[in-house]
């Protein structure tokens, strides 16, 4: 009894159909017909093979692959020249673009050295003027004269704006209207009268001295002068009139210390300029017969 095919597995009936190739494949090389033509065919390639190797023996076969063999080296040595003509080429163009940098690098320096010279000398000729300028309101009795007359028209200035305008030391915002937020709290008044004596006590100095600045009476005004100075500062530090709150955001964490510290800066200025112009007069006294 036959196998029923569906009880084969796979691999069963992938063999079964390999072996009916195989076997189909063989009925067809053992066709005669088909191993007479196989053998023309190989008698005819043999028979071309042949005659195209004799034709390689020819003189003129010979001349072409030589004329052949002549083009193929003429044309190498073109390309070979056309590379070397570009490298040359390249070598040329970097060779300019290297003295084209050197020149400009060589300019840039002559700039460079031209304008730290002529800084230097403007610097020297500002120095020079600053010099002049500070001999003139210190050296010269008319430079001093009018020293003294800017320090009475400052010190009147001042007078009458912390006196009577005192309000416009404010906050402007505007918003169809101007409205003033004043930056000075009460305590102000505390500190008004001293600034006031010490303004007036700059008046009168320099008065004193538009009608006599002989040294030692100039080194003394100073002095005094400085002594009402420091006063007048080291009050407003410790009075402190000044409301920060006014502004959009509360800048009294910012500004409190920064005004502080430009305050200390001016006393220790003020201070040290006092202890200097006393150590200068007490030692020119000291060497006055």
């Amino acid at each position: 009894m036959a196998e029923n095919k569906k009880d084969k597995s796979p691999i069963e009936s992938f063999g079964d159909m390999v072996k009916e190739f195989g076997e189909a494949i063989s009925k067809i090389f053992s066709d005669p017909e088909l191993k007479k033509k196989a053998k023309e065919f190989a008698k005819s390639a043999e028979e071309s093979a042949k005659a195209f190797g004799k034709r390689f023996k020819d003189e003129g076969v010979k001349d072409k692959f030589k004329d052949f063999g002549k083009a193929a080296r003429n044309f190498g040595e073109s390309v070979s020249d056309y590379f070397k003509d570009d490298k040359e080429k390249e070598e040329d163009i970097n060779q300019k673009e290297f003295e084209w940098e050197k020149k400009l690098d060589e300019k840039m320096k002559n700039f460079g050295e031209k304008t730290e010279k002529a800084g230097k000398e403007f610097g020297r000729k500002i120095e020079e003027v600053g010099d002049k300028v500070d001999h003139y309101f210190k050296g010269t009795r008319g430079g001093r004269i009018t020293g003294y007359s800017f320090a009475i028209m400052w010190s009147v200035i001042f007078f009458v704006f912390f006196n009577f305008y005192q309000s416009y030391i404010a906050y402007y915002h505007y918003d169809g209207i101007w409205h003033r937020y004043p930056l000075l709290t009460k305590s102000f008044s505390q500190w008004l009268p001293i600034v006031s004596v010490a303004l007036v006590a700059s008046m009168i100095g320099s008065i004193l001295l538009i009608i006599y600045d002989g040294y030692f009476f100039r080194q003394i005004i100073r002095i005094v002068l400085n002594l009402f100075g420091l006063t007048a500062i080291i009050s407003l530090l410790t009075v402190f009139p000044f409301d920060f709150t006014v502004f959009p955001r509360d800048l009294t964490g910012i500004l409190n210390p920064v005004v502080i510290t430009v305050l200390i800066l001016i006393i220790i200025g003020i201070g040290i300029e006092t202890m200097v112009r006393l150590i200068k007069l007490i030692v020119n006294a000291a060497g006055s017969p």
